[in-house]
């Protein structure tokens, strides 16, 4: 028997996601919005039309919205509730998802008179942490949270609210994501400092990436900013959003391009064809390549990319997910795009980066230029910040780890490059 979720945008039907009796997905838009001539397509891979979509164009987008891996599985175990294929895990959870859409079991918006969230204090999270419980499975079971976050790492959303935690459970929109440090790796208790003074050291060097918290205690929590939510006459208001793979019709299993996902050059192409400032967002992407491989970030794959649909047309994001992943051993050190054939940051030459610039279509002297700008901006900022971080994190030497590794990739870089 088929089983249907409808999709709303605010109290607005947007279309239908079918599952037919073997399991197959298929979505098409509601006649209404097609007629309304503010209407937007779902996904670059799903244009407005009046035709179904088939089941691999439409798993694309929606099974990205799901998380990924022991994440998923720890959720279906602790809910105890039949979610083990993407329509059932939506129709449980997709009341709060990344990007503005709600999916329902009903045909009808469902309006809330008054949201309720329940508190959740930092000492039950660290309880959690200490029994070793998977984090999102365990919020949702015990929490009564409803939401479905995407990715591999243990977060979940929060409503942070003066330095309070607050889990929605009846659909209200969340505002930040909370991450404990990854657990799925040895030595990677301090992630949370990781990734925070990574996106303090992006932002003072001109990387448009969203507010950032770290609660530094029994475990460090690393809290950081939705810019998939604003608001909007004192109300949080969702704003639609769509990863790299949804756009170009990827599952998750994709992401990576060693496992058949995007190219940089396919990215850029993306960004160059749908953005609507392309040239300050193509910079922006220039920079955060740079970024990632000056700093050792081995996980920057295509899903920590994502467009925003603003009033003013599609833009690239704020980035996110930035973290040196280098200086942790039993993690891998190719990166996660090839530069010029090469995964290989310590074997990259001259020719390497003037094939990416063929590719890109740009000229190899304006490649050089950024990848000189960023070297030149992280050397101008990082040991002030490697020294703020030390002051406040004693015992915590994550962020001289992170200094020694780009002074390395720096230097061997500009060996090999002289136009750098």
């Amino acid at each position: 028997m088929s089983e249907s979720l409808s999709l709303f945008y605010n109290d607005e039907l947007v279309g239908v996601l079918l599952e037919d009796d073997e399991e197959r997905l298929s979505f098409s838009y509601a006649k209404n919005w097609l007629e309304n001539q503010s209407s937007f397509a779902i996904s670059i891979n799903l244009p407005l039309r009046e035709d179904s979509f088939s089941h691999m164009q439409s798993k694309a987008f929606f099974e990205n919205l799901l998380p990924e891996g022991e994440v998923k599985q720890a959720i279906e175990s602790l809910s105890k509730k039949n979610v083990t294929d993407e329509f059932r895990f939506l129709k449980e959870f997709g009341v709060d998802c990344a990007g503005a859409f709600i999916l329902s079991p009903s045909d009808k918006a469902q309006r809330v008179e008054k949201y309720k969230s329940s508190e959740i204090k930092i000492e039950k999270i660290y309880e959690f942490l200490r029994e070793k419980r998977p984090l999102t499975g365990t919020i949702i079971s015990e929490e009564g949270g409803r939401f479905s976050l995407a990715g591999a790492q243990d977060k979940f959303p929060i409503i942070y609210k003066d330095k309070r935690i607050l889990i929605p459970l009846n659909g209200e929109p969340t505002t930040h994501i909370l991450k404990p440090h990854v657990r799925y790796h040895r030595n990677t208790h301090d992630t949370p400092y990781n990734e925070h003074f990574c996106m303090k050291l992006a932002c003072l060097i001109g990387l448009n990436v969203p507010k950032t918290i770290l609660i530094d205690g029994e475990y460090p929590l690393y809290i950081v900013e939705r810019f998939d939510r604003k608001i909007a006459k004192e109300k949080t208001v969702r704003i639609h959003q769509e990863d790299f793979c949804q756009a170009q019709g990827l599952t998750s299993r994709r992401k990576y391009e060693e496992d058949g996902g995007p190219k940089l050059f396919e990215n850029y192409q993306l960004i160059k064809k749908h953005s609507a400032v392309p040239l300050k967002d193509l910079s922006q992407f220039l920079k955060w390549f740079w970024f990632n491989l000056l700093i050792g970030n081995n996980d920057c794959h295509s899903k920590n990319l994502t467009f925003l649909y603003t009033d003013k047309g599609i833009r690239l994001s704020p980035f996110y997910d930035l973290l040196c992943t280098s200086i942790y051993k039993g993690l891998t050190k190719k990166f996660s795009y090839k530069i010029g054939g090469n995964h290989d940051w310590s074997k990259l030459k001259v020719k390497n980066f003037e094939l990416l610039a063929e590719k890109l279509e740009i000229k190899e002297s304006l490649l050089f230029k950024e990848g000189k700008s960023v070297v030149d901006l992280i050397s101008k900022n990082i040991d002030s910040l490697v020294s703020e971080f030390e002051e406040k994190f004693d015992a915590i030497k994550t962020a001289s780890l992170i200094r020694d590794e780009f002074y390395k990739r720096a230097s061997h870089l500009q060996k090999r490059i002289d136009s750098l």
